[in-house]
């Protein structure tokens, strides 16, 4: 987030948090860990962006933060984020609009910034991610609800041993049969490297399903488990990105991994087909198949 707002006035705001400490920012977002009364909670301050002469674009992002608040509020899997005790509310820090809440604060560490400290996952760690998601993305598939953005800066691997991986942000779901909320058509939301290729397609909306979801759980474990996106070349244009994300089969997981089981390494390569109808798709099989890695 650029223009970061005075952490005093967000204090103002946020009366019932005590000790505010800033610990993820992006896009249009600042997250704190703060105190609210005898709990840690993530503080998270959202910038609704809007442009001039054009009040379509502030109630397209206002609506987007109702709708994964409300989807957050539904979910009842100990995978997937849950709120805190601070209700949205709206307000405003030197003219720029934005929405104040809270979510519960979940000690740990992201996908992320265990892959960048080059962590090597035990086959054990693989399957226990796999069910988690699994689950998580099972359960917003009963709601009609794609989360669309499963990454490993959105998963943390938390230190509560009952719910070892949780998903987060819910920022961009797209609720099937839902009202549309992105007027630019054209748009495609998601992360560049974590797009599901059938999202590439004209009309995708008409025929997305929880198997983007499918694809992008299996890039993470792709990810976690070699150290490697297959996408991510960072001196490439977008452009060529997007072909590659379309067009290209990542080098199968054996081949980066070699000694994690055969049957893993192939049902993350199926996860991974460019064609939806393609991939295994069962979630209880795939459950039952990742319990036998454990």
């Amino acid at each position: 987030m650029r223009n970061k707002p005075d952490v005093r006035k967000v204090m103002e705001i946020a009366s019932e948090a005590r000790n505010l400490e800033e610990i993820a920012s992006g896009g249009f977002k600042v997250v704190y860990k703060a105190q609210v009364e005898e709990k840690t909670e993530a503080v998270k301050l959202v910038q609704i962006p809007s442009e001039e002469n054009d009040e379509t674009i502030r109630d397209e992002n206002l609506r987007r933060i109702v709708r994964e608040l409300d989807i957050i509020s539904k979910c009842a899997s100990p995978y997937l984020v849950k709120l805190g005790s601070i209700l949205p509310r709206p307000c405003e820090i030197e003219g720029i609009e934005y929405v104040l809440y809270s979510e519960e604060y979940i000690p740990g560490e992201t996908l992320r910034k265990m892959i960048e400290a080059d962590h090597l996952p035990t086959m054990g760690e693989l399957a226990e991610l796999a069910i988690c998601m699994l689950m998580a993305i099972r359960e917003l598939s009963g709601m009609n609800v794609i989360h669309r953005d499963i990454k490993p800066e959105n998963i943390i691997k938390s230190n509560d041993s009952t719910r070892p991986y949780v998903l987060l942000d819910l920022g961009i779901a797209f609720q099937i049969g839902g009202t549309r909320i992105t007027h630019d058509s054209a748009r495609i939301p998601g992360t560049l490297y974590y797009i599901a290729p059938e999202m590439l397609d004209q009309g995708f909306r008409q025929n997305l399903d929880y198997r983007a979801d499918l694809y992008t759980i299996a890039l993470t474990l792709y990810e976690f488990a070699s150290g490697d996106n297959p996408f991510a070349h960072g001196s490439d244009p977008q452009f060529t990105t997007l072909y590659r994300i379309k067009t290209e089969k990542a080098k199968p997981l054996k081949e980066l991994r070699g000694d994690l089981p055969n049957p893993f390494c192939r049902l993350v390569d199926e996860l991974m087909r460019k064609i939806p109808a393609l991939r295994p798709a069962n979630f209880d099989q795939l459950i039952r198949q990742m319990e036998a890695f454990r």
